[in-house]
């Protein structure tokens, strides 16, 4: 494979520039005739139309990676480390796929475990530090959506030096820190995910919400108010549903004394 070429389509990525970056490395597929190194620029592809939204398109390119590796599996496949790292890579994607198009969190979860499972071996060596951390992201991520935190915040805790997502990673340890009641650290994490910036939509109305409740456990109702009336404008119907952030404000406004506040947020958290 033309290593210069390939990491010209990565420079690609880096600057944002998709549709050009993913033509390359399909151009780079269709000029590379070892079958396992052809592997990695249609998982790269792959990656690129994730990022695009085209579950579709990567799906296939993944595929047809997956075929290639399969065909051309090495007799010893354990010992071969370009095969292995090949595959390892392969797996992380398959699963990121299903993550990333909002699948079912259970199979997200059980097809990242297996890949942590299946490439332990190769997942130790340093040079895959980063595929490892990118795997225990997800899964902490999950996890805390599963309402698992405890199992969640000792895998968070364990990235110190993250190389992507950081402010799911510093959103997601405020979560847990929250469930854990621990409220100077949750705040601290929350406001970091804030500041941040990047966090999709539906991670930064939770964090508005999530931040004002650790506001309001610290006894600092003005900072609490305004973070849960973010959280209230922006968020999605279905997250203010079950009703806590009108309890929450509810509970803020009467001890900031907003009686007639208090009361309006009172009738929007009784059943309708």
């Amino acid at each position: 494979m033309d290593e210069k070429r390939f990491l010209h389509a990565c420079e690609l990525v880096d600057a944002g520039k998709y549709t050009d970056a993913y033509n390359e490395f399909i151009q780079l597929a269709e000029n590379t005739p070892d079958p396992l190194e052809r592997a990695w620029p249609l998982i790269y592809a792959a990656n690129t139309l994730q990022t695009l939204g085209q579950e579709e398109a990567a799906t296939a390119q993944l595929s047809a990676a997956r075929a290639l590796i399969e065909t051309h599996r090495p007799s010893n496949s354990a010992t071969n480390e370009m095969f292995a790292a090949a595959e390892s890579f392969l797996d992380f994607e398959d699963a990121n796929l299903i993550w990333r198009r909002g699948g079912s969190l259970e199979e997200a979860l059980s097809r990242f475990n297996a890949a942590l499972k299946k490439h332990r071996l190769a997942l130790k060596d340093l040079r895959a530090r980063g595929l490892y951390e990118a795997i225990q992201i997800r899964r902490a991520f999950i996890l805390a959506d599963l309402g698992r935190w405890k199992e969640s915040l000792p895998i968070l805790e364990e990235i110190k030096s993250p190389q992507e997502y950081r402010e799911g990673i510093a959103f997601y340890l405020g979560h847990c820190y929250l469930s854990a009641d621990d409220h100077i650290r949750a705040e601290q994490k929350l406001s970091e995910a804030l500041s941040l910036g990047g966090l999709p939509h539906s991670l930064e109305y939770r964090a508005h919400c999530e931040l004002g409740m650790a506001y309001y456990q610290l006894q600092d109702y003005p900072q609490a108010k305004r973070e849960l009336e973010k959280c209230a404008a922006t968020a999605d119907e279905s997250y203010l549903k079950d009703g806590i952030i009108w309890k929450y404000l509810e509970a803020t406004c009467r001890a900031l004394k907003l009686k007639d506040e208090a009361e309006h947020y009172a009738s929007l958290a009784r059943p309708s």
